[in-house]
């Protein structure tokens, strides 16, 4: 964090110490009466903070491999939960860019990567929690089962709240089998035209990709693609990369059949066993990242072609994931344009803008929001 402010870091080693910590905040004894506590690290103020780091709990709670559901303390980092559950030949398929980001940081930011076409995201996976309010009360939403439906669904709630409504302490997720085989190709086109036919056969395709991303250039001149004899002298300003997995066979003949999906578009990638792992390699180095000082667009996946081809004719490259019509639009340099143009091209098509250090959960004011907020946080102890 570039940080502008004096800050402390707590280190809880327990939920019940988290809670005592936010009991003494409400209450204003001894050393809390004048800072508020941030949940998430990535926020900044221009106050005094105390940050709550949970590095300390980051312990397995639970992990039963046979019913595929696994509950971790909040602290734990992601990649460490990756290679306990890979012991098992299981995952939780969410890519998240920044391995080492804590099971609680990527739940309260709703974080999810490439694979979310065919897998979902984070709503989908989480079945339980455990956290602190601010107040200090514990409270526990869903369960260590899957079919667990009691109660209100605290769960969803909690996921993407950003630390605006209370501390994670543990959560407990559904889980998937690891993948025997997994391949990616990417197809590149010359013309919006061939791009968005082969996006409309592969919404009818017989294969099943998990992964749908794209790139789509602004109309500013573009280097041609060199790697491919056949078309040195071409522009290639549009490119679709599609992942599958299964079995080897299965994954084979998806990719023909991507092919003929693709026809209008040239393949670049080489068709050899190095593919194997080209999904992952892919989910963990592909650019698209919210967080990375970017406008996130949202809107229809009928309408992705169309918003795209508008920010380029302004000047704008934009990539993401076609599949579920997510758009990423780089804000170069602070550059104060972006937002108001994806907002007019939004306003035609339908969707939404947002940006990650700017529409935090905690500033929303429509009285869902606020209501929430007083029920969970009535004393305003978590700084935004």
């Amino acid at each position: 964090m570039n940080d502008v402010y004096s800050e402390q870091v707590l280190m809880p080693a327990s939920t019940e110490e988290v809670s005592r910590l936010l009991r003494a905040e409400t209450a204003g004894e001894g050393q809390f009466t004048t800072s508020r506590v941030s949940c998430s690290g990535r926020e900044s103020s221009s106050a005094a903070v105390r940050r709550v780091d949970l590095q300390k709990m980051n312990s397995v709670v639970d992990y039963p491999a046979r019913d595929m559901t696994v509950t971790v303390q909040s602290g734990m980092a992601v990649s460490e939960l990756t290679r306990i559950l890979a012991e098992e030949k299981q995952q939780l398929p969410i890519d998240e860019f920044d391995r080492s980001i804590s099971v609680g940081a990527l739940v309260a930011g709703d974080i999810a990567g490439p694979r979310q076409y065919g897998y979902g995201t984070l709503r989908d996976y989480v079945i339980g929690i455990e956290a602190v309010d601010g107040q200090g009360r514990i409270f526990h939403a869903g369960g260590r089962v899957v079919k667990n439906v009691a109660g209100y669904d605290l769960c969803r709630l909690m996921v993407g709240s950003r630390g605006s409504l209370g501390v994670l302490t543990q959560v407990t997720f559904k889980l998937k089998p690891l993948p025997e085989y997994s391949m990616l190709r990417c197809f590149r086109f010359d013309g919006s035209a061939a791009f968005e036919d082969s996006l409309g056969r592969l919404n009818v395709s017989a294969a099943s990709p998990l992964l749908l991303d794209f790139e789509f250039a602004s109309e500013a001149p573009v280097q041609p693609q060199v790697d491919n004899p056949g078309t040195v002298g071409r522009h290639f300003p549009h490119a679709l990369h599609i992942g599958v997995e299964g079995t080897k066979a299965a994954c084979l003949w998806q990719i023909e059949e991507l092919r003929n999906d693709c026809a209008g578009g040239e393949q670049f990638d080489p068709d050899d066993s190095t593919a194997a792992a080209s999904v992952n390699q892919h989910c963990h180095s592909a650019g698209y990242n919210w967080q990375d000082d970017s406008i996130r667009i949202r809107t229809i996946p009928s309408s992705l072609v169309a918003v795209a081809a508008e920010l380029a004719a302004t000047g704008y490259s934009s990539q993401g994931h076609a599949g579920n019509g997510i758009l990423f639009v780089k804000k170069e340099n602070g550059d104060g344009r972006v937002r108001p143009i994806c907002e007019e091209i939004v306003s035609r098509h339908g969707g939404s803008v947002s940006e990650w250090s700017v529409d935090h959960p905690a500033k929303s004011t429509d009285g869902l929001s606020v209501r929430l907020r007083s029920t969970f946080d009535p004393h305003s102890v978590f700084a935004t």
